[in-house]
């Protein structure tokens, strides 16, 4: 049996499952918030709390390391998701401000499903940060990110086709769901390097 040569330091898992959560509430929260686009205001603010909460978390990860001799896994690997769930965490409160000051009333039905592939890939996320304390073997959930990324693409590209292929569509608008479209399917995208990480961290050190 391999023995894990991992120094005992709870504090950084703790503070990864933490922002892992953060991802999965902001995510359901633009979900909420593009479903129900008159509740703007009110869910925007809510994002926004959170994503101060996440950067908190950044803060405290940042200063830990600052704090510790010995990391539980390596320090590149540590800044690197740290800053991929800061980006996550940034461009879903972007999102939601956007869509607020874009007074974005009708929300079409593909900008709904891509935010359901956000809210999946976050809870995945949320999943596999819950596996990097005890190492176990995230494979079969980073899959599971890696299909609704595939399924993000796919959406993001027939809305973009149909976008400009609709001349009823006045320019302004195509602009402004244009920047959404890229947006929400740049961030499930941060999802799947997320997971990348975490996966490849636990290989190392499991």
């Amino acid at each position: 049996m391999r023995l894990s040569i991992i120094p005992k330091n709870d504090i950084f898992f703790e503070l990864f499952e933490q922002a892992g959560k953060n991802l999965s509430d902001a995510a359901v929260l633009l979900n909420k918030l593009l479903k129900n686009p008159a509740d703007g205001d009110k869910l925007s603010k809510k994002i926004r709390k959170i994503e101060k909460q996440g950067n908190q978390v950044v803060r405290d990860i940042a200063s830990q390391l600052q704090k510790s001799f010995v990391t539980p896994f390596d320090l590149e690997d540590i800044n690197d998701l740290k800053n991929l769930i800061d980006s996550i965490l940034d461009s879903i409160e972007s999102l939601s401000e956007k869509i607020v000051l874009f007074r974005i009333e009708n929300v079409s039905e593909a900008a709904v499903s891509l935010s359901k592939e956000l809210v999946n890939s976050c809870a995945l996320l949320e999943k596999i940060s819950a596996c990097l304390k005890k190492m176990h073997d995230p494979s079969s959930i980073v899959e599971k990110v890696r299909l609704s990324e595939k399924a993000a693409d796919a959406i993001y590209r027939k809305a973009i086709g149909d976008l400009f292929s609709d001349k009823r569509i006045h320019v302004l608008e195509i602009i402004k769901w244009k920047e959404i479209y890229e947006n929400l399917e740049d961030t499930v995208d941060f999802c799947r390097e997320a997971s990348m990480v975490m996966e490849g961290i636990i290989l190392k050190h499991a």
